[in-house]
C-alpha cells in the first residue's frame, strides 16, 4: 500500500481536529468523510467550461447560425448542470444571446462575462461548502455538519436507527456515489417503489447526499448498530436438532434484507449456503 503524502496527512489531521470538537468522553470515530468532490466541485467546473464556450462562440460571430447554436446549447447545459447558479447563468446567457441576435453593438461584449461570473461564484461557494461539510459515524452517533454562513448541525443516536436507505441512480453508480437516508422509529424510511428517486420521510431524519462508496458507509453503520450480527453465518450442522436453529437464522437473514442491511444478492447467497447444509 502506498504511503500517504504530506498533503494527505495534513488533510487527515485537519478532519480529525474537526471531528474531535463533537466527541464526548469514550466516543470513538469509526468513519468520517464528505460528499464526493467530483459532484460538488464538478458542477462549478462544468458551469465554468460552458460559460467559456458561450463567450468564445459569440466572440467568433453573433450572426452565423453555428456559433449562435453553440452558445444556445451552452446556456441549456448551464441550466441543467445547476439549479441555482446554473439557472441564473443560463437564463442570463439566453437574454444576452437574444440581444446580440437582434443587433446589440460589439461595445456591449462585456455582457458575455455575466454567465462566467455566476459560474466562478458557484465554483467558489462549492469549494467553501466542501470544506465545511462533515459526515461522521462514531460508536454512539451519526453526526452531520454543513453550511457556509449559517452552521447546521444534527446528530442521531445509533440505537435510534431503524432503516437505512441508499438511493443511487445509474449515473451515480457510474461515478461511485449516492445518497444515504437514516430513518428513525418516527420516520417512514425506505423507498417509494413507484417513484424510486423519492425518499420517504416525514421530517427530522438524517440524509447524506452525494456520498462516495455509500454501501461501504452503510456497512460500517451496520457493524456498529448490530455488533453481534454476522453476515457470514456459520455452517449448519446436519443433526436433526439443528432445524430450529436453521429456521431462526433464515428469519434473521430475511429480517436483515427487509431492513435494507444486506442486498438481495447477499441474501440469496447466504440463504443458499444455509440450505446446502440440510
Amino acid at each position: 500500500m502506498a504511503e500517504a503524502g504530506p498533503q494527505d496527512s495534513g488533510k487527515k489531521e485537519k478532519m480529525s481536529a474537526a471531528a474531535k470538537r463533537y466527541l464526548v468522553n469514550g466516543e470513538t470515530v469509526h468513519w468520517q468523510g464528505k460528499p464526493a468532490t467530483i459532484v460538488i466541485i464538478g458542477r462549478g467546473v462544468l458551469l465554468t467550461l460552458f460559460s467559456v464556450a458561450f463567450i468564445v462562440a459569440l466572440l467568433i460571430s453573433t450572426s452565423d447560425w453555428l456559433p449562435l447554436a453553440i452558445a444556445f446549447v451552452a446556456c441549456l447545459l448551464m441550466i441543467v448542470t445547476d439549479k441555482r447558479f446554473g439557472l441564473v447563468a443560463g437564463l442570463a446567457g439566453m437574454a444576452i444571446l437574444v440581444a446580440f441576435f437582434i443587433g446589440l453593438d460589439s461595445e456591449w461584449n462585456w455582457l458575455l462575462a455575466i454567465p462566467l461570473a455566476f459560474s466562478l461564484l458557484s465554483l467558489l461557494i462549492n469549494v467553501i461548502y466542501l470544506g465545511k461539510v462533515l459526515f461522521m459515524i462514531t460508536n454512539e452517533r451519526i453526526i452531520t455538519r454543513y453550511g457556509i454562513f449559517s452552521l447546521r448541525y444534527a446528530e442521531l443516536d445509533i440505537d435510534r436507527i431503524q432503516n437505512v436507505t441508499v438511493i443511487q441512480p445509474w449515473y451515480e453508480r457510474l461515478l461511485g456515489y449516492g445518497d444515504i437516508f437514516f430513518a428513525t422509529a418516527g420516520e417512514k424510511g425506505g423507498i417509494d417503489y413507484e417513484r424510486p428517486g423519492l425518499k420517504l420521510m416525514s421530517g427530522g431524519a438524517v440524509t447524506w447526499e452525494n456520498v462516495g462508496s455509500p454501501f461501504e458507509v452503510v456497512r460500517k453503520v451496520n457493524e456498529i448498530h448490530h455488533p453481534g450480527t454476522k453476515i457470514d453465518l456459520p455452517a449448519v450442522q446436519n443433526a436433526a436438532g439443528e432445524k430450529d436453529g436453521l429456521e431462526e437464522k433464515l428469519r434473521k437473514l430475511a429480517d436483515l434484507k427487509e431492513k435494507g442491511l444486506i442486498s438481495e444478492q447477499e441474501y440469496q447467497q447466504k440463504r443458499s449456503e444455509l440450505l446446502k447444509n440440510l
